[in-house]
Order: structure tokens, then sequence, then C-alpha cells
């Protein structure tokens, strides 16, 4: 099949690395793959720099028909076309191909919010071919919506799971798998200690997310406050950039946790971070997925989390990490005191959400997809 990825954001994010995670394992299972991204994007620099097929497009504003129009144009040369849109920006130009012709539309979606409008619910998401939810959390909330059940498929986002997998994705193997071996992991603490000032032999609580409302900071900033109250040698690491960033300095000021708690804005190598964390946290009250869950896996990390949206879909409480409920910031420190504190179930967590990874992998991802797109053809 020839299977147009469409997603018009100019920067390069979690789903736009899902997408070309996704492109590169269908590339492996024999499909054309075609990256319809926004002109000049970054996405569109790394498709080329992948070897797949781009088609650079204005996307200058919502159910604009040119980008529409081009991408029916493209689909009518291919072989047993798919148009895969993965955002919900992007769905608009899916579903106007489809509406003029063109081939069947399938449309992403990401987050555990309800679609916010009838009419985008209508004439996108109602018209759409096949609607991809990650996690079925999102399937709930879209059916809830009025969005038939049959019409949606659940396939989780991704991570390299295996060498082989990476290697499809031209992701370094040692990128996230397997954990730092101690001296390495030395070396890259001591790294981070020293950009950041920071002390190498605290225990460190990772979080990488960005500084928005549903990631809910403010939670985590509590329970770090509740934990230091009780381990004073904790240190709360936070990379991630966002609209919050000055609420939540002066949140840590107000709260005194300045020196204990760090902003670190946005991290170069989300791998080589989590590598070096004793435990990561995630204190969502909104998440479709928790995506980056997988990659603290990979990297080792042991983690306590929220049960919001899918991530007790990736998480198993009391066996690949410790869940407790949304917007309780006291149940989040006490997992976090309970990770701290335990060193051998910190490595029984570890050790059993790695095992886990290959449900999550490229390969496993792929093949989910495939068929969604084969149903379509018959």
């Amino acid at each position: 099949m020839d299977i147009f990825h469409v997603d018009g954001q100019a920067g390069l994010r979690g789903g736009e690395r899902q997408l070309l995670y996704l492109a590169c394992a269908l590339r492996e299972r024999g499909h054309r793959n075609v990256v319809a991204a926004q002109k000049r994007s970054d996405l569109a620099r790394r498709a080329k720099e992948l070897g797949l097929e781009t088609l650079e497009l204005d996307f200058a504003f919502e159910f604009d028909p040119l980008p529409a129009l081009a991408l029916r144009r493209a689909a009518a040369r291919a072989k047993r076309p798919v148009v895969h849109a993965h955002t919900a920006h992007s769905a608009s130009f899916a579903v106007l191909a489809q509406a003029f012709g063109g081939p069947p539309a399938v449309l992403h979606r990401r987050v555990d919010f309800p679609v916010k409008s009838g009419l985008s619910r209508a004439l996108k998401y109602g018209r759409a071919a096949r609607v991809v939810a990650v996690s079925c959390a999102i399937k709930d909330i879209l059916v809830r919506g009025g969005l038939p059940a049959e019409k949606i498929a659940v396939v989780p986002d991704a991570v390299p799971a295996t060498a082989e997998e990476a290697a499809w994705a031209a992701v370094p193997p040692e990128r996230f798998l397997p954990p730092a071996a101690p001296p390495e992991r030395k070396a890259l603490r001591r790294a981070l200690a020293d950009e950041y000032k920071l002390d190498p032999d605290a225990f460190w609580i990772g979080n990488l997310a960005a500084l928005v409302p549903h990631k809910d900071h403010d939670t985590l900033v509590a329970a770090a406050f509740l934990v230091l109250a009780e381990r004073p040698d904790a240190r709360f690491l936070i990379g991630g950039e966002g609209p919050l960033e000055v609420h939540l300095w002066d949140q840590v000021r107000r709260m005194g946790l300045a020196g204990k708690v760090f902003l670190l804005g946005q991290v170069a190598d989300p791998a080589r971070f989590l590598k070096s964390m004793d435990a990561f946290a995630l204190s969502s009250w909104g998440e479709g997925m928790g995506s980056v869950l997988l990659e603290a896996a990979a990297c080792g990390a042991p983690i306590a989390a929220t049960t919001a949206g899918g991530i007790s879909e990736i998480v198993q409480d009391g066996k690949t990490g410790l869940l407790c409920q949304p917007r309780n910031p006291e149940a989040l420190a006490k997992n976090i005191l309970r990770l701290m504190k335990d060193e051998e179930l910190r490595k029984d967590l570890s050790a059993a959400a790695r095992r886990r990874l290959p449900d999550f992998g490229l390969a496993a991802m792929a093949a989910r997809t495939e068929k969604i797109y084969e149903e379509l053809h018959g």
C-alpha cells in the first residue's frame, strides 16, 4: 500500500516522532510511506533524513482545500492508498481529500479530551473511514461523544523495543535500551550535575512533560514538598517548556523549594536524562497514553504516576510501576517515598516494565495499523 501521513505541525514533538516511527516500521513491512508536512518544517527535514518520501505543503487554515487537493492528486497515482492524519488539525485535510474522491481517511487521536465541537465531530471524525485512538481511555471518550465504537481502533504509541526496531528509525540502539551500566550512569549523572549545579549523590526524581495545565505540575511540586519534609536528600528535576513556567517558578520559591526542585527547560537528550534518574514521576490529570513512560521504562527508571487517561494501560500498578489517582499530591508523595526507601522494589518494577516493552514496540504498532489499512481496502 501507499500511505500518506499528514501532519501540519512545524516542530518535532511526541506526535511527530510517533508518525516517523510508524512510517519507518511500515516501510520494513513493504509499504510506501509519504510524509505530507508543512514546508520547511522540522518534520519534513527529519523525514528526508530517514529516507522517507515527503510532500511539502502549505497548511494555511483548517479545511484549506489546496492541501486536500494536493493529497488527492498524489494519491490518484498511488497503489491502494490511505491518507492518515496524525493531528486534529490535519484531520480536516484528510477528510476533504476523501470527499474530493480521494482515498479513505484515517484519523489519529492522542489526547483524552472530548472533541471540542459538534461540527468538528461531524465533519472530521464522523466522516473518517477509521479513527485510531492511542488508548482505550480515548476510545471510550470518543464513543461517549457519539462516534460508533466499530469505527475506532486502539493502537498504542510505541518506542523502539529492540536494536532491530531502533535501526528501522535510525535511533542509536543504546539511546533507550539497555539501561545504563553503573560506570556510564555515573558519568551521565556527573555531566548533568555539572550542567545544572546538582548534587550527584542525591536521589533524583525526574519528570519530562510540557509545562501545560493537564500535566499538573502543581501536584508534582506539592508532592515534592511532602517528600522533602521526610527525605531532604531528594531532588526533583523537571524537564520541559510551556506557558506555566513562570507560575511554577513562583510556586517553587513560595514553598521554599529553590535548590531542591529544578525547572530545567527543554532537555536536549531525553534518553540521557532518563538514564540518570533514580525514579520518574508523572503527575498528569489528563493523558492520552503517556508515551514518555515507555521511554522511562526503556531507560530503567522506576515509575510513579497517576491513573489519568491511558496511563494504566501502560503501567500495571504494583507490577511495573506505582499508580495513584490524579490531583492527589499526598498519594503521589507516598509512592515516591516507597521507591526511595526500597531499592529492591525499584529494581523489580523496572525489570518488569522492560519485559513488557515489546508489547509497545514499533513492530507491534505497525502490525496493528496495517490491519486497519487492510480492512479499508478489503
